[in-house]
């Protein structure tokens, strides 16, 4: 039985965009993860400066030039 080119190459593609599909989604999951991580860094920088403020306003004696 002969192949079919065309019909070969039509099953190289659809492998490789379910490839390309599977990626996609791999990498959303990462940035998702990502920015999440991202949020909580920033949320924690933003309470870290707080409590500096907060630090330094009760004792001045502590500020650095």
């Amino acid at each position: 039985m002969s192949s079919n080119p065309a019909t070969d190459q039509i099953r190289r593609l659809l492998v490789e965009r379910d490839q390309l599909q599977l990626d996609i989604r791999e990498l959303e999951g990462r940035l998702e993860k990502s920015r999440r991580r991202l949020d909580g860094v920033t949320a924690e920088l933003t309470s870290l400066r707080r409590v500096e403020d907060e630090l330094l306003r009760r004792h001045p004696e502590l500020e650095q030039d």
